[in-house]
């Protein structure tokens, strides 16, 4: 793999999981046997130099007892992706490929009652933000209570990343341009626009 394609910028993962929130969670026993679930994740300031990301999961999701007990876990985020096709370009005789955004990080999960709560009201927040009739949690009412008590709060502090950041980086501006002319996905657009930007800046 190029290595230009990795990082582990704290920026560069947390923009990944703001754009992708919805992730894997996956906890592996001694045993082989292995436990997962999407949820949905946000990335909280830095503590004392390490990532963190807060969610909530059903209670009686098999993983949350898992965790108590071994709180390591792997978490994987797919941001957006497509294949790329030698059509579009003027020289065809380069191989079709892929550009994507991915990241596996291993993470230590500390289950909190105390934390559900703001992860529930953090993640609506996040997620109703700039909506022009955005919705709150006020608006369950009476509710709330009995359906809050069916979650539980977690934060994910991580160990270690893995993320692939693979988007051009490693073609000539004018095939870069091409790239972007054939997308069609405005969000993968603008990761390929943010990871080329110095390299077309100067060609233009």
């Amino acid at each position: 793999m190029n290595s230009s394609y990795a990082s582990s910028s704290p920026d560069d993962i947390a923009a990944l999981v703001t754009a992708c929130p919805l992730a894997w969670l996956v906890s592996i026993d001694p045993g082989g046997e292995i436990l997962s679930s999407q949820l949905p994740l946000i990335p909280l300031r830095p503590e004392n130099g390490a990532m963190v990301l807060l969610g909530h999961m059903a209670r009686t999701n098999p993983l949350a007892a898992r965790l108590r007990n071994q709180p390591r876990a792997a978490i994987l985020f797919q941001g957006p992706n497509a294949y790329v096709s030698p059509s579009w370009y003027a020289d065809r005789d380069s191989a079709p490929t892929w550009i994507y955004v991915n990241a596996t990080l291993t993470a230590d999960i500390t289950i909190r009652d105390d934390l559900t709560d703001r992860a529930v009201n953090l993640l609506v927040h996040r997620m109703e933000e700039g909506r022009p009739d955005r919705w709150r949690v006020a608006e369950i009412g009476h509710r709330y209570a009995a359906l809050r008590d069916r979650v539980i709060g977690f934060t994910a502090t991580i160990a270690k990343v893995d993320a692939r950041f693979k988007l051009a980086q490693d073609e000539p501006p004018a095939v870069v341009r091409e790239t972007i002319a054939h997308l069609a996905d405005e969000g993968l657009i603008r990761w390929v626009e943010t990871a080329n930007a110095e390299r077309l800046g100067e060609d233009s």
